[in-house]
C-alpha cells in the first residue's frame, strides 16, 4: 500500500489529465482520416499524406513553444508571478515569427505535393488539403502560446475545455464540408483542410478567453522594453526540444512516402495503421511526460530510492498498457478498420498489419517511457541519439531498400515496412530501458555509499 500511495498514485495523478488532453488532440487527425476514408480511398490517402507533411512542422513548433512550460513553472515556484507577463510577451513575439514561417512552409509543401506523390488524383487532393491547412497555422501556434503558459501554471482546465470543444467542432465541420449539406456540394479531402482551419481559429479564441481568466497576469497592459532578444532566446532554448520531437515523426512521414510508391491502396492501409498506432500512443506519451515531471521533482540525494521505484513503476505501467493495447487491437482490430474504409482491398491489406500495430504499441510504450525517465534525470541527448540511430540509420534505409528491391528476392509490401518498424522499436526500447536503469542505479549506489 505505501508503494501505491507514494509512487503509483502521484504518477497517475499527473498522467491522467495529460492522457485526456493528448487523446483529444490526437483524435483530430484521426477524425480527418476516418471521414475522408468514408468519402473515398483516394481522399483517405491524400489527407493522410498531407497530414504526414504538415504535422512534423506543427510538432516542431510545439517543441519550441513547450519551453514556456518550465519557464512559467519556475516563475510560479519562485513566487515571481508578476514576471509571467514579460514571459508571455516573449512567447507572443516568438509565436508571431513561427506563425509566418508555418504558413509559408505548409503552402510550399502544398506546391511540392504533386512532385512527391506518384498518383495524380491523390496528389491533387493532398495539395488542396494543405493549401487550406496552411491558414490554420497562425491560430495553432498562438493556441500553443496560451496552452503552455496555462500548463506551466498547472492550470489544465482551460486546455481540457478547449480540446473538447475543438474535437466536437472539428468533427461537425468535417462531416458538413467533406460530404456537403443542404444542396452544398461536398469538398472531399479538401473539406478536411477547411474544417481544420475554421476549428483552429475557434479553438484559439476559446483558449485565449479562458487562459486570460485563469492566468490574469498575461492580461496586464504595463509597458515593457522590447522583447526581441528574449524572444530569440525562447526560439533558441526551444529548438532542441522541437528537433527531439520531430525526428521520429519525420521518419514516419518518410515511411509513408515509401509506402505511396507501392500503390494507392497500400498507402491507404499504411495510413490507417499509422492513425491507429498514433492515437494509442498518446497514453504512453502522457505517461512519459508524467514520469519526467515526477522524477525531476525528486532532486535531493535522499530521493534517489524513490526515483528508482518511480522508474520501475513507470516501466511496469508502460508494459501493462502495451500488453492491453496489443490485446485490444488483435481482438477488435477488424471492427476498428471498418471505421476507416469500406474498400475490401484496403481492409485486407490493413488487417495484415494488425499484428505489427500491436507489437508497435508494446515496444513504443516502453521506449517512450524509458526516454521520459532519462529526461527526468537531465539526460536529454540519449533518447534523441537512440531514436535517431534506430530510425534514420536502420528502419528508414532498410525500408527504402525493401520498397525498391523487394523482400528477400520477393515483392515488397507495406507489411515489410511495419516489420522493420516494430523490430527497430524493440531495439530502442531495450537500449533506453537498460540505459535509464543504469543511470538510476548508479545514482542510488552513490547515495548508499555516501551514507555508509
Amino acid at each position: 500500500m505505501p508503494l501505491i500511495s507514494t509512487i503509483y498514485r502521484p504518477l497517475l495523478a499527473l498522467a491522467l489529465p495529460l492522457i485526456f488532453i493528448q487523446l483529444c488532440q490526437a483524435s483530430l487527425g484521426l477524425i480527418d482520416t476516418m471521414i475522408a476514408g468514408q468519402f473515398h480511398y483516394n481522399d483517405l490517402s491524400g489527407v493522410g499524406l498531407g497530414s504526414s507533411m504538415w504535422t512534423p512542422v506543427f510538432i516542431f513548433f510545439t517543441g519550441i513553444m513547450y519551453v514556456l512550460v518550465p519557464k512559467t513553472s519556475e516563475l510560479v515556484a519562485s513566487h515571481k508571478r508578476g514576471e509571467i507577463y514579460r514571459l508571455f510577451l516573449q512567447g507572443k513575439k516568438a509565436a508571431f515569427w513561427l506563425a509566418i514561417v508555418g504558413f509559408l512552409l505548409v503552402q510550399l509543401l502544398a506546391f511540392l505535393a504533386p512532385w512527391m506523390i506518384a498518383d495524380a488524383a491523390v496528389a491533387t487532393i493532398c495539395k488542396n488539403y494543405l493549401h487550406c491547412v496552411a491558414f490554420a497555422m497562425p491560430s495553432l501556434v498562438y493556441t500553443l502560446l496560451y496552452r503552455f503558459i496555462s500548463e506551466g501554471d498547472s492550470t489544465l482546465l482551460p486546455i481540457v475545455k478547449t480540446v473538447i470543444f475543438l474535437l466536437v467542432i472539428n468533427t461537425l465541420l468535417n462531416l458538413v464540408l467533406v460530404f456537403g449539406v443542404a444542396g452544398m456540394a461536398g469538398l472531399g479531402g479538401a473539406g478536411c483542410g477547411v474544417a481544420t482551419a475554421i476549428s483552429a481559429y475557434i479553438a484559439f479564441l476559446m483558449m485565449r478567453n479562458w487562459v486570460q481568466k485563469s492566468v490574469p497576469e498575461i492580461s496586464q497592459k504595463a509597458p515593457l522594453k522590447s522583447c526581441d532578444n528574449d524572444a530569440k532566446k525562447i526560439l533558441k532554448d526551444g529548438f532542441p526540444i522541437g528537433v527531439a520531437l520531430v525526428v521520429e515523426v519525420l521518419a514516419l512521414t518518410t515511411l509513408a512516402f515509401f509506402a505511396s510508391s507501392l500503390g494507392v491502396k497500400q498507402v491507404a492501409a499504411h495510413q490507417i495503421a499509422i492513425n491507429i498506432a498514433m492515437v494509442a500512443f498518446m497514453i504512453p506519451l502522457a505517461l512519459s511526460s508524467a514520469t519526467t515531471i515526477r522524477i525531476a521533482s525528486l532532486p535531493n540525494a535522499a530521493d534517489y530510492l524513490s526515483r528508482r521505484l518511480t522508474a520501475k513503476a513507470a516501466i511496469s505501467l508502460a508494459f501493462l498498457y502495451g500488453v492491453i493495447a496489443a490485446l485490444v487491437i488483435m481482438t477488435f482490430g477488424q471492427l476498428i478498420l471498418h471505421a476507416f474504409s469500406h474498400d475490401e482491398k484496403v481492409l485486407m491489406l490493413a488487417s495484415g498489419l494488425l499484428l505489427y500495430i500491436a507489437l508497435f504499441q508494446l515496444f513504443d510504450a516502453i521506449q517512450i517511457v524509458a526516454a521520459g525517465i532519462l529526461r527526468g534525470l537531465q539526460e536529454f541527448m540519449s533518447p534523441l541519439l537512440v531514436i535517431l540511430v534506430v530510425y534514420w540509420f536502420a528502419v528508414v534505409p532498410f525500408s527504402y531498400f525493401v520498397v525498391n528491391y523487394g523482400w528477400w528476392g520477393g515483392s515488397a509490401g507495406v507489411d515489410n515496412i511495419w516489420l522493420l518498424l516494430s523490430t527497430g522499436l524493440a531495439l530502442a526500447a531495450l537500449v533506453l530501458s537498460i540505459n535509464s536503469f543504469r543511470i538510476v542505479n548508479k545514482k542510488v549506489d552513490l547515495f548508499v555509499a555516501s551514507e555508509a
